[in-house]
């Protein structure tokens, strides 16, 4: 698969503390890529490294054909407060970019339709919900033509339904062969449109491409319920992950179950007392796949 850029015995420090070690990689053109690992693992670092805003201390970093390529940089942090409209703001940051009149205008007006956003365009941001914020940073990140674009955490703070609709956001882009690079922690994004999954653990990446196999359907739910309920005769018709005791008397059970079973499951346990916490699709094959992945990325 051809790749857009690639890295090459990279290493990074800050005041003598070794981040990266000697890392190579290749990030595929037109492929969403994510970044995973601990908190100061060296995320950012390495987005930062890949998007040209750091150098390394050692090592290349390549791009395709020996070519600059046109990278979007969404940083983790963003403005809090933005006193413009949406279109205001555009105009105002390709202006800054030096980006002729006409054709920013032009530009934003596809940006306005890719983003679902063009009856916001005279809506001041201040007054958008967290999601419509991302969305208009990483529009910001846009302006220009972008054959790259890095984004660190965009998910972090967004609620289900825009989380929802930044995984249908980052196939819009897939389609329009605009590759992705991301940091995020939500395995349901890294089940359903991720290609390459790179895991950073203590200076290394381990890397892998993503088969999205298609496998039965199930339902995961955790419910509540009392250590006095028993739940032995359920045993031999699901699958438990988990059973955690959360306080003296209380504990969660974590299980899975396909279509078929939900609804007898689900009136089962209520009518033995307990309570739903969390109940939410998966495909069994993807998740097995990732909780494997990402566990041997922890060690």
């Amino acid at each position: 698969m051809e790749s857009i850029i690639e890295l090459q015995n990279v290493t990074k420090k800050f005041k003598n503390k070794l981040i990266l070690e000697t890392v190579s990689l290749s990030i595929p053109a037109n492929q969403i890529t994510a970044i995973v690992g601990k908190n100061g693992s060296g995320k950012s670092t390495l987005l930062k490294l890949i998007a040209g805003l750091s150098k390394p201390n050692t090592g290349e970093i390549l791009f395709q054909n020996g070519k600059p390529i046109r990278i979007g940089y969404v940083p983790e942090v963003t403005p809090a407060v933005i006193p413009f409209t949406l279109v205001e703001y555009l105009t105002h940051m390709g202006t800054i970019h030096g980006l002729h009149k006409e054709w920013l205008w032009q530009r934003i007006n596809t940006l306005l339709e890719i983003f679902h956003m063009k009856e916001d365009r005279n809506n001041r941001i201040v007054h958008f919900s967290k999601g419509m914020k991302q969305k208009v940073t990483i529009m910001q990140a846009m302006l220009e033509e972008t054959d790259l674009l890095i984004m660190d955490e965009p998910l972090s703070g967004l609620d289900p339904k825009a989380q929802t609709e930044f995984e249908e956001l980052l196939m819009t882009l897939k389609e329009r062969n605009i590759s992705v690079i991301l940091t995020c922690h939500e395995a349901k994004l890294l089940e359903k449109v991720v290609d390459q999954l790179l895991v950073i653990h203590e200076g290394q990446i381990s890397h892998t491409s993503v088969q999205h196999e298609q496998g039965e359907i199930m339902n995961r739910i955790v419910f509540e319920l009392s250590n006095t309920i028993s739940i032995s005769t359920l045993k031999d018709r699901v699958i438990i992950d988990k059973e955690e005791e959360i306080s003296p008397g209380r504990k969660l059970i974590e299980l899975n179950v396909n279509e078929e079973q939900t609804n007898m499951i689900v009136k089962e346990f209520l009518n033995r007392g307990a309570s739903i916490k969390f109940l939410s699709p998966i495909n069994k094959k993807e998740t097995i796949f990732f909780k494997q992945f990402l566990k041997e990325g922890e060690r």
